[in-house]
């Protein structure tokens, strides 16, 4: 019998995936790239041998701040235009994300694979991911509209009398944010739960993969948000720091725009890396509960479609 995986070892076990971690993050940065093709003529003019682009080049602190500004406001109907692209690129990396998702629940912790059993069950997942986006997004909507709406209004009542320097402000502030954060985290596993439902049964419907992902959590649900959380942070610090290494530095030279290059590309890959690696963990989470979570998801729909007499007794 094989030993279940533990979902963290998983996790960083699918780090190993670089094809799948390379896949992920040229096809961001090509999406990055695409998204600010309309501005590259406008900076080669207004950057390329100009003071405002040495200022840029050293990473003036008092100078750059400046010229930032003043371009933003010159070249006001470029930027609209490459505002426009990044929209347009941003709806096609969704729908990226919901066509990679379903090549990487099939193959990520089941050895190696080449590009054609990754594409393959892309393509066949490719509209459930969609349905599954969009009862995410809805059920976002609603979970933290009422969250939201109801502890603020709350939160409003409560504090009407409280001065405005008080602790018990800040508490029920924090109080709301991390609620939030959590039911964000909670929703958001479901519905990597429910697009992993294609692992195990490659049929299963939006809803049904929905219901399969509550069953699969049922009882797990702390080591679920830990992953998850987990993840999040350790993703968050490597892309931060990352980011700040290139925010930060002076590519006054070949070497040193190659260096910024690397890094803007290392910010891109680390958070791909991430990426898998939480679906890493997720999916050797649901390895081990995904047969029980599918054959009681499966009874009661078999429950669901008997006559009433007969649900009382089965």
């Amino acid at each position: 019998m094989t030993r279940p995986r533990r979902p963290f070892a998983a996790g960083l076990e699918a780090l190993s995936n670089g094809k799948l971690i390379l896949l992920l993050a040229v096809t961001t940065a090509a999406l990055g790239v695409v998204a600010m093709l309309p501005i590259l003529p406008t900076l080669r003019a207004t950057m390329l041998e100009t003071l405002a682009g040495d200022h840029f080049a050293r990473n003036a602190a008092t100078l750059a701040p400046t010229d930032t500004i003043d371009f933003f406001r010159e070249k006001d109907a470029v930027i609209d235009g490459v505002r426009h692209a990044i929209g347009a690129m941003g709806w096609l990396g969704l729908l990226l994300q919901a066509f990679f998702a379903g090549g990487i629940v099939s193959v990520l912790g089941r050895g190696p694979f080449a590009f054609g059993q990754f594409f393959e069950p892309a393509r066949r997942n490719f509209w459930h991911n969609v349905k599954c986006g969009i009862l995410f997004v809805i059920s976002l909507a609603v979970v933290l509209g009422i969250w939201i709406g109801a502890a603020g209004a709350a939160r409003t009542m409560l504090l009407e009398d409280v001065p405005p320097d008080a602790a018990l402000r800040r508490l029920t502030f924090w109080t709301l944010v991390l609620v939030s954060v959590v039911l964000f985290a909670a929703l958001s596993i479901l519905y990597d739960f429910a697009r992993a439902a294609r692992r195990y049964a490659p049929a299963i419907g939006a809803w049904r993969a929905f219901r399969f992902a509550r069953r699969a959590a049922a009882g797990g649900w702390g080591t679920a948000l830990g992953l998850w959380f987990v993840w999040f942070l350790l993703g968050a610090a490597a892309v931060l720091l990352t980011f700040a290494a290139a925010w930060g530095m002076r590519a006054a030279s070949p070497v040193a725009i190659g260096v910024l290059l690397l890094l803007q590309f290392a910010v891109i890959w680390l958070r791909s890396a991430v990426r898998v690696a939480a679906w890493g963990s997720f999916l050797a989470f649901l390895d081990e509960r995904a047969p029980r979570a599918l054959s009681e998801t499966a009874r009661v729909r078999v429950v669901s479609a008997l006559p009433a007499p007969a649900r009382a007794s089965f």
